[in-house]
């Protein structure tokens, strides 16, 4: 499947936006409230997370800190991918250097035919793969943020000293 990844101002469009109408803070504060808590840091209990910034404050607080994060990781994204994960869900992934990252869900839709075979019917065996169709993206939603992937720290960058 070959799939161009969303533009940037897309990506900050479903970052900033409110998860549900009612919601006060951006898709974005609330993903990294979630993320924080989960990463085995705790905003309740001072721990700190070694990398996302500590969501506080008031709602307008927590999404001005995760609107930062954003604009950050946009700036210093050197890995993005388009992938298809289990169950055929496509998302869009960057990540930093240290394998940090953000991931957006990719509603598709397949994109019409532009050509026309008029009234025969189509040869079963000649039925495309949708992996071999073209794809469009009708929405994308933040999905979260990321941690580096296990096992996979020998490709970071290392901090040498001495």
């Amino acid at each position: 499947m070959f799939l161009l990844p969303p533009s940037t101002d897309v990506l900050r469009e479903s970052f900033n936006s409110p998860p549900r109408p009612k919601t006060r803070m951006s898709s974005g504060a609330v993903a990294l409230c979630k993320h924080f808590e989960r990463g085995g840091a705790s905003s309740e209990h001072g721990r700190h997370h070694p990398f996302w910034s500590l969501p506080a404050g008031s709602n307008e607080n927590k999404t001005n800190t995760a609107g930062q994060i954003l604009e950050s990781m946009l700036a210093q994204a050197v890995w993005k991918n388009v992938m298809l994960l289990h169950h055929g869900v496509a998302v869009y992934e960057i990540r930093n250097a240290l394998g940090f990252g953000m991931r957006w869900t990719l509603d598709l839709e397949e994109k019409p035919s532009t050509v026309q075979f008029g009234e025969e019917k189509a040869d079963p065996t000649e039925v495309q793969d949708d992996l071999d169709k073209d794809w469009i993206i009708n929405r994308t939603t933040l999905r979260g943020f990321l941690e580096p992937i296990a096992g996979m720290d020998h490709e970071l960058p290392r901090n040498e000293t001495g």
